[in-house]
């Protein structure tokens, strides 16, 4: 019945979180997309703006009906003199991938000639004119004068060069905007994206904005790298270092658009490598979440060899993408699609599994995954987006599910590193338990070696009292036995236990709570086989014991005592241990905290993993003044 509310709680949950995760990014994709922003667009090439127009948006996106002329690259004086009727089509920004303008045998290579027509409200103004990545050289014309320019779109020296650009002018009346381009490097080509025009201000601030928040992102995303990279290396940890990895891609991903904003590059081999981190990112994705939901064997592999492959493919393609066709760019998105839903289906696949063998960390890891599922099925089905303030789908799910991994990778170091603690107490204890049977030995080896130094003089004591005894002198011999029994009065061995690790270490505390005047009293009997190790056995004795003596020791006031009793009944191991203490106690939710370190207390820490390891049940019940601890562990 629990599982099968939990199961039912889960899938209520997961649902919620995909519902809520479509409807955030359509809320983004209502009201922050150039795409959707409610704003008067060009018609058949002519973009007519009143001044009311102008208060009411005094920035829109230049997406609608651009006049196009395909493979011809125009200037104003040759635009002027061109023949009348030359062939021309009116194109949105967005609607189609490359020069190519929907026409499947025309080359996306090639060049083109983007023309459109403002009529601006009279009073001249100062605009701006925000370009954005365009593929991959161009020369704009205003009027009649070339504002800005990037390579060289002329066929016969051709030189591609991108860079995002803001060209600020003065204006009333009509202007006429042309934008010459030629591409023969990237897989788009031309006016992809929506320039921005509006008030010179208006376009600079949110430009702005835009940076500001691409910044950061890099910074999140540096941080995130350097704590990785610094763990993975101070600890040893391959977590973090597979982490900084994905924190690397992640960064080469969504680093160009400052790049491009900022420095003029050439295509080969920035777009390259952009392309390849992102499918690399998807990879680290996949790897970390086999790591963390513990996945492995054969179909750990499988899935992590596609996607490295995929990314193979993609810095290859890439890289020969002046060399390819419709045909080729097709196939890649193909393959494109394939690894972005593909790895989303996986990922909560293995976020699923995960949950139902109730896997540390799943339920986070499956809730991200979703979320980043959700980002890419946003990507498709609402495919005319582009921010205007924030970043794409899939980066916004993208940074969730890294935020995610960071989140259960801080825990599981976390927990790493509570473990390391416990080790490094756990050896402390094995050491202490070496001195106490070394020294268990050396008062055993004193007890054989006086036992063997009385045997060998009670033969010359024998002797004497034989001849006294002839000699019927009484008072003599009375005299020397006077002498005698005080040199043969005994000196036992105290033992606790059947045990002899058991015995040496309760014979260790025995002596520690004689130091501290109190009470000790210990009764241990054990059968011969134990389930549980020596090494087990004794780590539980001693942190008990050490927790029962220090807190005698922490008493001002009244008697201090330490009582521990030990039996088997039936099949389970039954430990009892009473101590005095202050009555003072420090504790959250069940646990104890430490009285000679910050944070909780590793003894108590170390007993709780010890007697869960072999099934049993551990219970602390703090008194006024009494202390009592409880161990039940089932033999075998």
């Amino acid at each position: 019945m629990k599982r099968f509310k939990r199961i039912l709680l889960t899938g209520a949950v997961s649902l919620a979180i995909l519902l809520s995760s479509f409807l955030f990014f359509y809320f983004l994709y209502q009201t922050d997309n150039k795409y959707t922003k409610k704003t008067s667009q060009p018609i058949c090439g002519i973009l007519s703006l009143s001044e009311k127009d102008l208060q009411q948006a005094p920035l829109r996106y230049l997406i609608r009906e651009w006049e196009f002329y395909p493979d011809v690259l125009f200037t104003p004086q040759t635009f002027a003199a061109k023949e009348p009727g030359s062939y021309r089509q009116y194109i949105s920004v967005g609607q189609y991938g490359g020069l190519e303008a929907g026409n499947t045998h025309r080359s996306p290579h090639g060049s083109g000639t983007y023309r459109l027509t403002i009529q601006l409200p009279k009073g001249a103004r100062t605009y701006a004119l925000e370009l954005p990545e365009i593929f991959s050289s161009y020369s704009l014309y205003i009027n009649q004068e070339l504002l800005a320019q990037s390579g060289d779109p002329n066929p016969e020296s051709y030189t591609p060069c991108i860079k995002e650009k803001t060209v600020v002018f003065q204006g009333e009346g009509t202007v006429n905007l042309l934008l010459a381009v030629s591409d023969y490097s990237w897989i788009y080509s031309g006016l992809t994206y929506p320039p921005a025009f509006g008030l010179a201000d208006t376009v600079i601030n949110a430009r702005e904005n835009y940076l500001l928040l691409r910044m950061a992102a890099l910074l999140l995303g540096s941080l995130g790298l350097l704590l990785s990279l610094y763990l993975g290396f101070r600890a040893r940890w391959n977590k973090g270092l597979l982490y900084a990895l994905q924190c690397i891609f992640f960064l080469g991903y969504t680093a160009f658009p400052l790049l491009h904003r900022f420095f003029a590059t050439h295509v080969h081999p920035w777009y390259a490598i952009q392309l390849f981190c992102f499918y690399a990112m998807l990879l680290m994705a996949v790897l970390l979440q086999n790591s963390l939901c513990q996945i492995r064997g054969k179909i750990a592999c499988i899935w992590p060899l596609i996607c490295a492959a995929g990314a193979v493919i993609a810095l290859i393609t890439g890289i020969s993408a002046a060399h390819l066709g419709l045909t080729a760019f097709y196939l890649f998105s193909l393959l494109s699609g394939i690894l972005k839903y593909g790895s989303a289906v996986y990922l909560l696949i293995v976020s699923g599994v995960a949950v139902q063998n109730r896997r540390r960390f799943s339920l986070l890891l499956l809730y991200t995954s979703e979320f980043f599922a959700v980002s890419l099925f946003a990507d498709r089905v609402m495919p005319l987006f582009e921010p205007i303030r924030g970043g794409w789908f899939i980066e916004i799910g993208g940074t969730g599910l890294m935020l995610g991994l960071a989140c259960a990778l801080c825990r599981d170091l976390g927990e790493a590193y509570k473990r390391s603690l416990t080790l490094a107490e756990e050896h402390r204890l094995m050491e202490r338990q070496l001195s106490m049977q070394k020294e268990h030995y050396r008062q055993l080896t004193q007890q054989i070696e006086a036992a063997r130094t009385a045997s060998h003089d009670l033969r010359h004591h024998m002797r004497t009292l034989r001849t006294l005894a002839d000699r019927a002198s009484l008072p003599d011999i009375r005299r020397y036995l006077e002498e005698y029994e005080p040199h043969t009065e005994p000196r036992d061995v105290m033992t606790y236990s059947n045990h002899p690790a058991a015995d040496a270490i309760l014979s260790y505390y025995a002596g520690a709570a004689l130091r501290i005047h109190a009470d000790f009293s210990a009764v241990l009997q054990l059968p011969e086989s134990l389930n549980i190790s020596d090494t087990d056995l004794c780590i539980l004795l001693g942190n008990l014991l050490e927790n029962a003596v220090e807190a005698c020791e922490r008493q001002t006031s009244g008697k201090r005592f330490v009582y521990l009793r030990g039996e088997t009944t039936g099949r389970q191991l039954r430990l009892v241990v009473d101590n005095s203490f202050d009555g003072i106690i420090k504790e959250k939710e069940g646990r104890y905290f430490s009285s000679k370190r910050k944070g909780f207390g590793l003894g108590i820490h170390s007993v709780r993993s010890i007697v869960e390891d072999h099934g049993g049940l551990v219970l602390f019940e703090p008194g006024d003044q009494v202390f009592k601890a409880s161990v039940f562990i089932p033999l075998k």
